[in-house]
């Protein structure tokens, strides 16, 4: 846990909140942390289990409140007859305010309404009267959440703003005044001023909090709404790390950030977040998270799915195509084999040239196979990441065929090391060719390096360059056309 805090630490010294986050090492936090989700929950189990033995049902039902559902409702009842027995007026209608927050946070809109309808306001206290103002406010936004039609949804935001305008007339915390005039300035499309206000009171809410994950997940709502889209995604990693630390069942940015990790392509991740969100939303019992996450948990999946799928194919199409280049180099093996019979150099010559290219060929066919079963074995472990990120990288056979260029230049030019010289002297001053790097040739100087080694067919010449015929055709008639003959230039090539 020392290397979370530690990590943690470096993560949130930012000076001013509006700065550039880190995104790489929040997303780094974030992974830990759902990692070691089981600690968390650990802590607060124990919790829970010391409070039952004091029947402080109260403690108990905050413990659950944003834990599991059922049970927070088990114990906000206890609570509520407690309270009615013990004639206290004020505390029971203050309990039933908060049996209605978890109505309505479970998705029980009707009875949560019916039951705040029933409490007397004149029983409550400043801090019952801001806490029942906030359950209307919360039960509208929620219903607002759900509602996806226009007409229903403005009217449920206009109630919840009616509410929270009242909130704001009291003396209530700092962390409510603020995120409620946030909420007002939202409204009026004052998003910069809410930002302000919002950030102003961050470096004082606890991290790894209800309230933190709250007032994050809400900014990141706001950097949405700016276009801030680096902003939105930082705050809701943020939000779902204080969410896992404070075992927070009833979250959203988890899920927000799988619809983000989705339309940015990265699925796997996006899958993952997403799993998660529905095991939360089902072990809290929370009616509308679930409704939220079974809308894209399918999509998410699928898509996931299909990269997969396509994934696999391709790489069957890459091998193939890896097998039939190694077939084409054995066929490039043998026809330089062929060409080198009809070559009248000594025999030693010979030996040593067919040597050089043999060898090459040979090492070029182990490195095909070596990474044709790198990439079998990271579909085999199921990498397919990987497989696609090395699959995208398009300077395999450019790199082979620079460096086959180069050793044949190499090699060349030791067995004809006057070739370039007696090329020019076939060419005007004005049209003579001469390589940048020592010990290379131009591609013109190696179509008739070729040619020198009895290679003349163009289709020959096309396949080792790698080039079209027409476009060997296109070199060969313009260079003729250049030298001093074009009527026999090439055979004065073949004698040199």
């Amino acid at each position: 846990m020392k290397k979370l805090y530690l990590l943690l630490i470096l993560l949130f010294s930012i000076q001013s909140f509006a700065a550039v986050f880190n995104i790489d090492s929040l997303q780094r936090a974030l992974d830990y942390t759902i990692e070691h989700r089981g600690d968390y929950e650990k802590k607060k189990i124990e919790r829970i289990a010391s409070l039952r033995g004091k029947a402080d049902y109260y403690a108990l039902f905050e413990e659950y409140q944003s834990y599991i559902c059922d049970s927070a409702l088990y114990y906000i009842n206890l609570d509520i007859r407690d309270r009615r027995e013990a004639a206290d007026e004020m505390g029971c209608a203050f309990s039933m305010i908060k049996k209605a927050q978890v109505l309505s946070v479970s998705g029980l809109y009707a009875e949560a309404l019916e039951l705040l309808e029933s409490i007397d306001v004149k029983a409550l206290d400043s801090e019952g009267v801001i806490q029942y103002y906030k359950s209307y406010a919360d039960l509208y936004l929620y219903l607002a959440e759900y509602a996806s039609e226009e007409e229903y949804n403005s009217k449920y935001i206009k109630l919840m703003d009616t509410y929270q305008d009242s909130i704001s007339m009291q003396p209530a915390d700092r962390f409510l005044q603020v995120t409620t005039e946030a909420s007002l300035l939202l409204t009026q499309k004052r998003y910069g001023e809410a930002r302000a206000v919002l950030e102003s009171i961050l470096a004082e809410t606890e991290r790894g909090s209800r309230n933190y994950a709250i007032l994050t997940s809400t900014l990141s709502f706001v950097c949405e709404l700016i276009e801030d889209y680096n902003g939105q995604r930082a705050y809701l990693m943020m939000s779902a790390i204080s969410d896992i630390e404070a075992v927070v069942k009833e979250n959203k940015s988890l899920r927000s950030l799988a619809e983000i990790l989705y339309r940015d392509g990265e699925l796997k991740k996006a899958d993952s977040y997403m799993q998660i969100s529905m095991e939360d939303a089902n072990f809290y019992n929370a009616r509308l998270r679930n409704v939220q996450v079974s809308k894209m948990l399918p999509v998410i999946s699928r898509a996931y799915q299909n990269v997969e799928q396509r994934s696999k194919r391709l790489l069957v199409a890459v091998v193939v195509l890896l097998s039939l280049f190694v077939i084409g180099l054995v066929c490039a093996i043998i026809i330089v084999r062929r060409q080198h019979k009809k070559l009248v150099e000594a025999n030693n010559i010979k030996e040593v040239y067919l040597g050089k290219f043999l060898e090459l060929c040979s090492i070029y066919i182990d490195n095909l196979e070596n990474y044709r079963k790198t990439l079998n074995k990271k579909v085999s472990t199921g990498k397919m990441e990987e497989v696609v990120r090395v699959l995208k990288q398009n300077n395999i056979t450019a790199d082979v065929l620079s460096e086959f260029y180069k050793q044949f230049d190499e090699a060349f030019l030791n067995i004809y090391p006057d070739f370039i010289a007696n090329f020019n002297s076939l060419m005007p001053e004005g049209e003579r060719i001469m390589p940048k790097e020592r010990n290379r040739l131009t591609t013109e100087l190696r179509i008739y390096a070729l040619i020198r080694l009895g290679i003349t067919d163009s289709g020959k010449i096309s396949e080792f360059m790698h080039y079209s015929i027409t476009t060997i055709y296109t070199y060969r008639s313009k260079i003729k056309k250049k030298s001093l003959y074009p009527d026999d230039f090439e055979n004065r090539i073949q004698k040199f």
